[in-house]
């Protein structure tokens, strides 16, 4: 038995899928921070665009002292059935914990597609790993120790005892 809902969710299935593979793509972020890695996937809509489909939001550090491997895979050949050519190049992050997962089939810490400059983020990330600041790099790299904890709190003391100060002079006026 096949109740009428079910089949116009089949049938209504293939028009959604451009606007899934847009809710995928939109909701996908990639930094790389001073920490390592930092990928981001923000809550979505998926399969026909109701609030009961929606997937929450994931994210994921990698630390750039784990990573042990990035590695570019061009495209070549066909995406689908022969008629689709791949262009999209691939880009792995292995650490240490990467490798053969379940089934046999390799598994990578991180896996991206579609990347515009895949070469330059893998460069990108050999240069972080080393604290060299790649070309365009908006932080300093020289400066990434935490300031001196002494100097904060010396700092902040003596500006709550000018405070202090400041407040019994007004007392003792009135």
């Amino acid at each position: 038995f096949l109740p009428p809902c079910w089949c116009s969710v089949f049938c209504c299935s293939p028009c959604f899928l451009k606007k899934n593979v847009e809710w995928d793509t939109r909701s996908q972020h990639l930094a790389l921070t001073i920490d390592g890695i930092r990928y981001v996937k923000e809550k979505r809509k998926m399969c026909w665009g109701l609030h009961c489909c929606d997937q929450g939001r994931e994210s994921k550090t990698v630390p750039y002292d784990k990573i042990t491997d990035c590695d570019v895979q061009e495209p070549a050949g066909t995406a689908c059935c022969c008629c689709i050519p791949n262009v999209l190049s691939k880009v792995h992050v292995d650490t240490a914990s990467s490798g053969v997962g379940e089934g046999g089939k390799l598994r990578h810490e991180l896996e991206f597609y579609g990347l515009m400059d895949a070469h330059a983020f893998k460069h990108s990330v050999w240069a972080m790993k080393r604290r060299v600041a790649p070309s365009g790099a908006q932080v300093p790299m020289g400066g990434l120790a935490p300031p001196n904890q002494q100097d904060m709190q010396t700092t902040l003391l003596t500006e709550i005892r000018d405070e202090l100060r400041l407040l019994n002079q007004k007392m003792e006026k009135k």
